[in-house]
């Protein structure tokens, strides 16, 4: 499908495996790293998405 928008079949692929990865729970990370990163606790998306529907 990204191809028909006029994307190089190369880069349609790695696009569409960013998808792949999201979709199997490559993203996941209970480490807490982020946090810790930047040095304060973040905000779980449930409550952003409240938040911001307010």
């Amino acid at each position: 499908m990204l191809m028909t928008f006029g994307l190089p079949e190369g880069i349609a692929k790695v696009i569409a495996s960013f998808d792949t990865g999201a979709a199997n729970n490559d993203l996941f990370d209970d480490s807490r790293q982020l946090s810790r990163l930047i040095g304060r606790p973040t905000t779980p998306l449930a409550q952003a998405v409240k938040e911001t529907l307010k």
